[in-house]
C-alpha cells in the first residue's frame, strides 16, 4: 500500500510537459502493439498471445516509466524497473537475446532492491527528488573499466566454446548479418559485449546517484536500437514484440538526453 502511495505521489509530480512526453510515448507503444500484433500472433499459441499482446507492451511501458522516473530523480523509478527487467529479460530470451536475459534477471532485478536503499536516505526533504552529484575525476577510472570490460567480453565470446559463448551471444542470424556489414567476426561480440559493459556500469552509477550515469545510458540506447533493428531485419516475423521494444529504446534515448540535463543542473544546483 505504502508503495502504492509513493507510485502515484511521484507520477503527480512530474510537470505537464513531462507528462505529455510521457503519454505520447505510450500511446505510441500501443498503437505499435495493435497495429504489429494483429497479424504477428499465432492465435493458437497461448505463449505467442501472451508475448505480443500482455509481455511486450507492459516491458516498454513500465520500461519508459521507469527512465522518466530516474530523469527526474523520483524514487518509484525501482518499482517499475522491476516490472521491466522481469519482461523484457522475457523478450530477450525469446529473441535469442541470452546476454540481455542474464543481464535483465540476474542484475537488473536484484538492483532494484539496491537502488530502492540508497536512494531512499538520500531523498531531498523539500522536493522528494533524490541528491544528485557529480563523479569528478573518477571518469577516467570509470572509462578505462568500461574498455577493459568490453574487450575481455568480447574475447569471452570468441573464445570460449560450448554453452556459455551460445548463451551469452545474440541470435546467430543477427550476428551473421553483423559479420557480412563489417567484415569482421568481431563485430557481434563487440556489440553484445559493449551493451551489457554499458547497461553494468551506468546502473552502478545510477544506485550511487551520479550523473555520469547518462553518458552510459546513452551510448547503450543508440547500440540497443541498432540491436533491434538488426532483429527486425534478419527475423521479420519477430515485429509484433521488436517493434514496440525499438520503440520503447528510443524513448529511453530521447529521455537520456533529458536525464542528462536534469542531473547536470540538478548536480550544480547541490554544489
Amino acid at each position: 500500500m505504502k508503495q502504492d502511495v509513493q507510485v502515484l505521489a511521484d507520477l503527480k509530480r512530474l510537470r505537464s510537459g513531462e507528462r505529455l512526453w510521457l503519454a505520447v510515448f505510450l500511446v505510441i507503444i500501443l498503437i505499435s502493439t495493435l497495429w504489429f500484433s494483429i497479424e504477428g500472433t499465432d492465435w493458437q499459441n497461448t505463449h505467442s498471445i501472451l508475448l505480443n499482446w500482455l509481455v511486450s507492451p507492459i516491458s516498454a511501458i513500465s520500461g519508459v516509466l521507469c527512465v522518466v522516473m530516474v530523469a527526474k530523480g523520483l524514487l518509484s523509478n525501482w518499482i517499475w524497473g522491476l516490472i521491466s527487467a522481469l519482461c523484457y529479460g522475457l523478450i530477450a530470451w525469446t529473441s535469442g537475446y541470452y546476454g540481455d536475459w542474464l543481464l535483465n534477471w540476474f542484475y537488473f532485478l536484484p538492483a532494484q532492491i539496491f537502488i530502492y536503499l540508497s536512494w531512499k536516505n538520500q531523498m531531498s526533504s523539500d522536493t522528494n527528488i533524490v541528491n544528485m552529484r557529480r563523479l569528478g575525476w573518477h571518469w577516467l577510472w570509470v572509462v578505462a573499466l568500461v574498455l577493459l570490460g568490453i574487450g575481455l567480453g568480447a574475447l569471452l565470446l570468441m573464445q570460449v566454446d560450448g554453452f556459455v559463448s551460445e548463451a551469452l551471444k545474440r541470435n546467430s542470424m543477427v550476428y551473421g548479418s553483423l559479420q557480412q556489414l563489417t567484415g569482421s567476426n568481431w563485430s557481434g561480440p563487440l556489440l553484445d559485449s559493449s551493451t551489457v559493459m554499458l547497461q553494468i556500469t551506468a546502473q552502478l552509477l545510477m544506485i550511487r546517484m551520479f550523473t555520469a550515469q547518462w553518458a552510459f545510458w546513452l551510448l547503450t540506447n543508440v547500440l540497443s536500437i541498432f540491436a533491434w533493428s538488426m532483429v527486425l531485419i534478419t527475423e521479420p516475423s519477430s515485429a509484433p514484440y521488436a517493434v514496440p521494444t525499438l520503440f520503447m529504446w528510443l524513448a529511453f534515448l530521447i529521455n537520456s538526453v533529458y536525464g542528462a540535463v536534469n542531473w547536470h543542473y540538478g548536480a550544480k544546483a547541490a554544489q
